[in-house]
């Protein structure tokens, strides 16, 4: 993966930072590889160290959902999104230059479903457009 530095890890930043800042109910947008390895993260404070975890939470349940999807004959799982309380959790398949990647999002629930999905859709888009 890319140093801190390089011009794919300062456009993936910059693409998590705008969605963020646009967007006061995200509280955290983490990308990580399929096998449980961060690559960033960005939160609110109450979540900012906790990094490693997110990482290892969102590689588990994405390739739990995918194996499920397999198994019940509906090919492969795009986006496992689970509801909760306080918000959404949405966990989505992406590629970053050009290796296969796990983007979560978490957003209060004053922010529909509906327009968390879409926001990390097109953040999945811009995401793997990133190129070395």
């Amino acid at each position: 993966m890319p140093n801190e530095k390089s011009p794919a890890k300062l456009a993936l930043l910059h693409h998590i930072k705008t969605l963020c800042d646009a967007n006061r109910e995200i509280m955290l947008v983490s990308l990580c590889t399929t096998d449980g390895f961060p690559i960033s993260c960005f939160s609110v404070s109450e979540l900012s160290n906790q990094a490693d975890k997110f990482a290892a939470m969102s590689s588990t349940l994405s390739s739990l959902s995918d194996s499920s999807a397999n198994q019940m004959k509906q090919g492969q799982c795009d986006i496992t999104i689970v509801e909760a309380t306080s918000g959404n959790i949405l966990f989505v398949k992406t590629d970053y230059i050009g290796k296969p990647c796990v983007l979560t999002l978490v957003a209060h629930n004053k922010m529909a479903l509906a327009e968390a999905r879409y926001k990390t859709k097109k953040l999945i888009g811009e995401i793997s457009a990133i190129t070395e």
